[in-house]
């Protein structure tokens, strides 16, 4: 899960021709926006679980693993769970800009299944890492605000992507993407960087180096960031846990969790579970 974060833009939304409101993935539930829409441009991702989205005039789009919907800024919708799943894993993103505008203007909402779903699933986590670690890293988000809606487009329009010249190194490639797959499967083991390596069919200095490489950080710090992001998921979903009980269900011991958790995030895990409010990284 990637808990919502708002990109702080230092007052760049005139200037950037393309810009990142807020980014995020969660456990959806009902949203009603029925009266005026949401006034910027949102692409939704759908990593597991079902749900549907209606439109006012009265058209119903489902989205299921796999889907991917694209909904113009200021379209009145509302978008809930199906009630047969167990749980709507939907990423989301907003965003706006001259660049944004001209593109989706006149179109209408696009449900689809999209062939190259993880790699724009990876995009939307390199955007939403880039404004963790930096929220007024605008410039940055923006370029990949274009780099994700451009492979959304070629995964509609295949066609585009001949016309399209991409470094290797622009795009994380199948070994590296099923390297992180199987660490966010195994997010609550020890990690060892040698299976991670092994997953990928690489060295694990030539992994390293490519992780690095693509996603700005280390694989054992993406690791640490996918355990404090289920940390706020399980303080969450079970009201009352305990620390430890979170630490045992995250693989890693009390101490260091504790330790993590406060680097990340500038308070104590039992803080947070105290207040309840989400923590700001810092």
């Amino acid at each position: 899960m990637m808990p919502f974060l708002f990109a702080d833009n230092a007052n760049l939304e005139q200037r950037l021709p393309l810009y990142v409101r807020c980014v995020g993935s969660h456990e959806q539930r009902e949203i009603n926006r029925l009266g005026s829409g949401y006034p910027a441009h949102q692409l939704f991702l759908t990593r597991r679980g079902k749900g549907s989205f209606r439109i006012a005039d009265g058209q119903e789009y489902g989205l299921s693993a796999g889907m991917a919907l694209l909904m113009p800024a200021h379209t009145r919708h509302l978008y809930q769970p199906d009630s047969s799943e167990d749980a709507w894993n939907l990423g989301y993103i907003a965003f706006g800009g001259s660049a944004a505008d001209g593109l989706l203007s006149e179109a209408e909402p696009v449900a689809v299944h999209t062939p190259n779903f993880e790699e724009l699933w990876l995009k939307l986590e390199g955007i939403w890492h880039t404004i963790q670690q930096d929220r007024e890293h605008a410039y940055d988000a923006s370029r990949r605000m274009y780099d994700l809606l451009l492979a959304w487009m070629e995964g509609q329009y295949p066609a585009a992507k001949a016309s399209r010249k991409i470094a290797p190194s622009d795009l994380p490639n199948s070994a590296l993407q099923a390297a992180v797959q199987w660490m966010h499967d195994h997010q609550a083991e020890r990690l060892l960087l040698s299976n991670a390596a092994k997953a990928a069919g690489y060295s694990v200095q030539h992994f390293h180096r490519l992780f690095v490489a693509g996603y700005g950080m280390t694989p054992q710090q993406y690791m640490l960031q996918l355990r404090m992001n289920r940390s706020l998921q399980l303080f969450k979903d079970y009201p009352g846990i305990t620390v430890e009980r979170v630490a045992e269900k995250l693989g890693m011991d009390a101490s260091h969790f504790i330790r993590v958790f406060k680097r990340t995030y500038s308070k104590t895990p039992k803080q947070y579970a105290l207040t309840g409010k989400p923590p700001k990284p810092m």
